[in-house]
């Protein structure tokens, strides 16, 4: 109905000599799809269709993209802020067609971040989901303080220069051996090399096991108790853990051993709290 209606009030315009050559030059579509009021520029005519037009809008139609955007390509798509065209080279033997040189490539950059990492968290897979701003991890599963020691010297060199601060944590894994005498022998080398590093050294302490033998718990209590007091000595910050996870069967994984994403994230909190609880030099 709207469209016979519009029809019946264009037609004597359009016949008018003067307001005829006027519309013609001012009617445009709202839409290059829209299914009413087309027309064709090369006769003037106008046609009336209820029909969707072609996907092709006429020339004149080129300059209703306003506000300086980029105009679709010619499948619909916006053009990607980020291509980047590489120059043209010809196809050669080795070089088909859509080969590296010859098509665009799509990327974005990442981010950087807002600060440069300050603090290297290093020790066995008890620290394998801690995560941190600043920091930067490396867990090597297994590892006892022996094996952190004969990382340490290759590991050191390839940090940023921002980073100021190293955690160890290690130990799970040597009182498995069950070598006391040793595992404080081992200790004693890595914080002798960590103390010639020229950097702030915390060490974290222990995590009790759940469901393990006394002797197992016995022994960890033991190392525990042991570092924070050697730590001392060394003028290290040392991390407590060993309360806060003591009973907590919450905080593990089905082994007993390894910390949950809630155990994870719980020790994590532990480390950053005694980061910024720790005296500033």
């Amino acid at each position: 109905m709207m469209t016979t209606r519009l029809t019946q009030l264009i037609l004597p315009l359009l016949s008018h000599p003067q307001t005829g050559t006027l519309l013609r030059r001012r009617l445009t579509p709202i839409h290059p799809h829209s299914p009413t009021l087309r027309w064709a520029s090369s006769s003037g005519q106008v046609r009336y269709s209820s029909q969707p037009g072609p996907t092709s809008s006429p020339p004149d139609l080129d300059l209703r993209h306003s506000g300086g955007l980029p105009r679709p390509d010619k499948t619909g798509n916006p053009p990607c802020p980020d291509a980047v065209s590489l120059p043209h080279s010809p196809a050669g033997p080795h070089s088909p067609a859509g080969s590296p040189t010859n098509r665009e490539y799509h990327y974005s950059m990442s981010p950087r971040p807002l600060f440069e990492p300050s603090t290297l968290i290093v020790g066995d897979s008890i620290i394998r989901h801690i995560r941190f701003a600043n920091s930067i991890t490396r867990c090597f599963p297994g590892a006892t303080a022996a094996h952190i020691l004969d990382k340490l010297p290759d590991l050191l060199p390839s940090l940023p220069s921002s980073v100021k601060r190293i955690i160890v944590h290690v130990g799970c894994n040597d009182t498995a051996r069950r070598q006391s005498e040793l595992t404080k022998t081992d200790f004693k080398t890595l914080f002798s090399f960590l103390q010639s590093c020229g950097r702030s050294v915390f060490i974290s302490g222990p995590i009790p096991t759940l469901s393990r033998s006394a002797e197992r718990f016995s022994r960890l209590l033991s190392l525990n108790t042991w570092l924070q007091l050697t730590c001392r000595t060394y003028d290290f910050g040392f991390i407590d853990n060993f309360n806060l996870f003591w009973n907590r069967p919450s905080f593990y994984r089905a082994d007993g051993v390894h910390p949950n994403k809630l155990g994870s994230s719980t020790l994590a909190g532990n480390i950053q709290y005694t980061l910024h609880s720790a005296p500033r030099d």
